[in-house]
């Protein structure tokens, strides 16, 4: 989600005096927790206007917020078909941690390494431990001079913090109660690490809350 703090000019806000960027923002993440708990089902075709209406905004914020969510290759937007769901699969979230998950074990190197401090104000803003595995890593891989991968991976926090959230995992036939305690434990020891600027710790903390969430799904199975 954009962080940008940037005022809104004349004419950019929404009639109700909602500030546009909010209403984005906010039209976003309902879009997302629909298409990730199944509310928009996968290949369903919807009109903009339709969404447009249920949501009682103007079209202008959702074509704003469906950008994101085209990039994070949720949904497609096409010419006179309008919005279309994409046949996406609890394989191809755990494939994003999976790609995270090589970053800090194989890790480019870059020469913009930055020296800014791990701040662990910035995991109040999670709701889950994929939030936080984003907030962490993107922090370790930047401080480790792979600033692309780092920008890669913060622009996937929207879409983990969300899929890992008790409904919208139950939804897609994981428990995501299961083991959490471990996982938590396992935020602060990369949170601290990351703030004692031990990068080798940090790294070994983020590759075993990498493991556990790709292991959710097939140890809900199991138990099942």
């Amino acid at each position: 989600m954009d962080r940008s703090t940037n005022r809104p000019g004349r004419g950019a806000d929404d009639p109700n005096g909602i500030r546009r960027s909010l209403l984005r923002d906010a039209v976003f993440a309902r879009l997302l927790d629909n298409v990730l708990r199944g509310v928009y089902r996968r290949g369903q075709r919807i009109r903009l206007d339709d969404i447009a209406d249920d949501m009682g905004v103007s079209r202008t914020p959702v074509r704003e917020a469906l950008v994101p969510l085209e990039t994070l290759r949720l949904v497609t937007v096409q010419r006179y078909v309008g919005v279309v769901i994409t046949g996406w699969t609890v394989e191809h979230m755990t494939e994003r941690i999976r790609i995270a998950r090589t970053m800090f074990t194989d890790p480019s190197v870059g020469s913009d390494c930055t020296r800014d401090r791990f701040d662990a104000g910035w995991l109040r803003e999670c709701s889950t431990e994929g939030g936080a595995f984003v907030e962490v890593g993107s922090w370790w891989l930047r401080r480790h001079g792979a600033a692309v991968s780092a920008d890669w991976l913060l622009s996937q926090r929207a879409v983990l913090d969300a899929f890992y959230k008790d409904d919208v995992a139950l939804a897609n036939g994981i428990d995501a109660v299961v083991a959490r305690r471990d996982r938590l434990q396992i935020v602060e020891r990369a949170a601290r690490a990351a703030e004692a600027e031990a990068l080798g710790d940090c790294a070994d903390a983020l590759v075993e809350l990498a493991t556990a969430l790709i292991a959710l799904p097939e140890r809900f199975r199991a138990a099942a």
